[in-house]
């Protein structure tokens, strides 16, 4: 019994001190995007867009502190479909700290509604459910998922609000090495924007 209490205090005491250090890493990352959003001239930044095929292209864009990378987004679209893909990798020390996923689903929901004189009527409403999920990286064989969600009316979404939604612990939906790879092309894109144009955008790098 004594052995399985310890057990569970070291557990309890290993998730408190993840969670510290993941909220320091992501106050830092929200301050930096602060900083975007406020456009402080002290961040550089370069956008560049690409174009592999039909249903493959997006845009990159990397944000430098002191001329060091800080922030990398990409936003992307694959498939026919109309679905648009947004990612961030926030870096400190050149090393992934942080890698956001944003997703968003819609459906629609019928109400029912019946008047005092007997009469039914339904409508449809659109509803959003979006789901943010950080992916903090304590080195660069461990991770944990942080996330937050929350489903409106798609008229009475707020944005705002949403922001100010916790993360809790979640379930991890990404796999840990294809996001490393991911990371390794974008940082390999980086390095190949000098001289590149935006006239007419080329697939500048090879693309999962």
């Amino acid at each position: 019994m004594k052995l399985c209490s310890s057990i569970l205090f070291l557990f309890m005491l290993n998730v408190g001190y993840c969670q510290q250090v993941f909220d320091k890493t992501n106050d830092v990352y929200e301050a930096f995007l602060g900083r975007i959003t406020d456009k402080d001239t002290l961040i550089k930044n370069r956008t560049k867009y690409y174009k592999c095929s039909e249903d493959l292209s997006g845009r990159i864009e990397f944000y430098y502190q002191n001329e060091e990378l800080t922030l990398m987004t990409h936003v992307y679209k694959q498939g026919f479909g109309n679905e648009t893909f947004l990612e961030n990798y926030f870096v400190e020390n050149d090393t992934l700290k942080i890698k956001t996923l944003i997703s968003e689903e819609m459906h629609m929901n019928t109400l029912y509604k019946e008047s005092s004189q007997g009469i039914s009527s339904t409508s449809v409403e659109k509803v959003i459910e979006v789901t943010e999920q950080r992916m903090f990286f304590k080195n660069n064989l461990n991770k944990v998922c942080f996330e937050r969600k929350h489903g409106e009316k798609l008229s009475d979404w707020d944005h705002e609000y949403f922001n100010t939604l916790t993360f809790e612990n979640g379930k991890c939906i990404e796999d840990f090495e294809e996001i490393r790879y991911k990371y390794r092309l974008l940082r390999k894109a980086e390095k190949k924007l000098d001289g590149y144009s935006n006239r007419k955008p080329k697939c500048i790098f090879h693309i999962w």
